[in-house]
């Protein structure tokens, strides 16, 4: 039976939980999976050392699987470099390796301090290849075979070049074997994620904003009414209005202008307990209430965001994760971000960003944008 895996191995005290979601969030932003994988075990022959396994959640062939899981590894922004950056310590370095026995492919990066060592071997068009990269040079030498030679012969001739080699002498241990050993041991799934969806972390994500625009936490926090059209808040929403800052007198119009996430574009304004009481009584809510959404922001195309009626209204799902744009011309559309992605982006937005959180914020837009062809696409089907 042929083995094949793709894999971030890290430091087990060093790495978290989050840290492990949202790197591989970050490093998936672009690939359309809106299911991916990730079981994890530690490494009982490597102490200290644990293995995160992925896959795509795509129902393909194991082939397809493995070229997924190539492209994504070999991303400017891979796996192993964006759980690495997620960690946010300069500590101790992460590996990543693609491996397959069914073909020849055994690759294997080290993410240091600003530094990349990558080992490989594969088979290419014109026959199987060995190569080194490093952030200055990379050498690909392709590698004669003897197509008679007996596997032993083959395995001897490749070895040296093998990630799974590299990897091993930097750990000092056997790595291919304690990686297959935790194929069937690897029982812990961790969510891929930018944001959490709990209202702890829409808490935390709001707090983050206040800070950026130097706001006070819960300042003129006033409760949304207990329902709008029969549908009641949610507790994300709950936990906003109360944790934003709602009087800041360095901003009394608290727009939020020429935002492009998704389907958010524009001018967006949270809304005030009587927005969601005059938001009840518009016809256009009524679609929305019967999906079961709460209203959230308004949505205006101009800079000004000036009054009246908006044209576009964004409702939180009862999920207090999913964000629906309600077009008064276009009905329900997927939003893009999710609650906490919009607030993290929006943090990310009004502030100087350094190189990871340029990453970050490139991640979410990438994410939203997929979730909204995604949806352009099923539309078309329907």
């Amino acid at each position: 039976m042929a083995t094949s895996f793709a894999c971030v191995i890290y430091r087990t005290e060093r790495v978290s939980e989050r840290a492990l979601s949202r790197g591989f969030a970050v490093a998936l932003a672009g690939f359309d999976v809106h299911a991916p994988v990730i079981l994890t075990a530690e490494l009982r022959s490597i102490p200290g050392w644990s293995v995160a396994f992925y896959k795509s959640g795509l129902k393909v062939p194991a082939f397809e699987e493995l070229d997924h899981a190539c492209e994504v590894f070999e991303e400017e922004l891979p796996p192993g470099l964006a759980v690495r950056d997620a960690v946010g310590t300069a500590e101790d370095a992460v590996y990543a390796v693609v491996y397959s026995d069914e073909v020849v492919h055994d690759d294997a990066w080290r993410f240091g301090e600003r530094s990349l060592r990558r080992h490989f071997v594969r088979e290419a068009d014109d026959g199987v290849e060995a190569g080194e990269e490093t952030l200055d040079e990379s050498t690909v030498t392709p590698i004669d075979l003897d197509p008679d030679a007996d596997d032993a012969t083959v395995d001897a001739r490749l070895k040296s070049h093998r990630g799974t080699t590299f990897v091993s002498n930097e750990l000092r241990a056997a790595v291919l074997p304690a990686l297959v050993g935790a194929l069937f041991e690897a029982d812990r799934r961790v969510p891929v994620r930018l944001v959490e969806p709990d209202a702890a972390s829409i808490a935390e994500e709001t707090r983050r904003l206040n800070r950026v625009l130097r706001r006070v936490d819960g300042r003129g926090a006033a409760p949304w009414p207990a329902s709008c059209a029969g549908v009641a808040p949610p507790d994300a929403a709950r936990t906003f209005v109360a944790t934003y800052d709602f009087e800041d007198p360095s901003d009394p119009t608290d727009l939020y202008r020429e935002l492009s996430i998704g389907r958010i574009e524009g001018t967006l304004h949270f809304m005030r307990a009587s927005d969601v009481t005059r938001v009840e009584t518009d016809a256009v809510w009524g679609a929305a209430a019967k999906a079961g959404l709460f209203p959230l922001a308004t949505l205006a195309s101009t800079a000004l965001g000036g009054g009246g009626r908006p044209a576009r209204l964004v409702g939180l799902a009862a999920d207090g994760e999913r964000l629906v744009l309600v077009d008064r011309d276009k009905g329900l559309l997927e939003a893009g971000p999710t609650f906490g992605e919009l607030l993290f982006y929006l943090s990310l937005g009004f502030k100087t960003r350094d190189d990871i959180e340029e990453d970050v914020i490139g991640a979410l837009m990438l994410r939203a944008r997929v979730r909204t062809t995604r949806d352009e696409s099923d539309g078309a089907r329907r």
